[in-house]
């Protein structure tokens, strides 16, 4: 099954004329012809997608070789970082640890030092009955601050350097 005239349709199509080809009995001829008006669905489909496909290709072009070699060469450089921090980032994590062992000493020391000054305190409780008040005082004072200050005494040092290990990773 061929039509005479599907060749004009195709070459109107394939030049860009279609559908204003010059040739109104061509348009009519497309309507009424069941074959050429297959041919002017897939030949348009087909144009169209050829000036989308052009047009895209003019939109991505490839970079200039200097680019390339540039962007290579960053990310080289960032590689080779990458690559020289590793024995920082081992350093640090034993700096780390080292820190969290001297905390956790440092709170057995000082949580002997708490039961030291509860003995402070019952050397003040013994003082003549005049004082009694501030003995008793002083002795709560020391048995529920004490502990509470070391603690965040020992939160203030260690916060920084849990914040710096967070921070680290940039």
């Amino acid at each position: 099954m061929e039509c005479v005239r599907e060749q004009d349709i195709v070459d109107a199509i394939a030049s860009g004329r279609w559908p204003h080809a010059g040739d109104p009995s061509l348009e009519t001829h497309a309507a009424a012809c069941e074959i050429c008006r297959d041919v002017v669905t897939v030949a348009v489909a087909l144009r169209e997608d050829e000036f989308c496909a052009r047009h895209e290709i003019n939109a991505a072009r490839l970079p200039s070789a200097g680019l390339v070699w540039w962007r290579a060469t960053i990310r080289a450089r960032a590689e080779a970082t990458r690559v020289a921090e590793r024995p920082l980032t081992v350093a640090q994590g034993i700096a780390g640890a080292c820190a969290v062992g001297l905390a956790c000493g440092l709170a057995g020391i000082a949580w002997q030092s708490v039961q030291r000054f509860q003995r402070v305190g019952e050397i003040i409780a013994s003082l003549d009955a005049s004082t009694m008040q501030l003995a008793s005082a002083s002795a709560v004072t020391l048995q529920r601050a004490l502990p509470l200050v070391l603690g965040l005494g020992a939160c203030l040092l260690i916060a920084p350097l849990a914040i710096y290990f967070v921070l680290s990773d940039d």
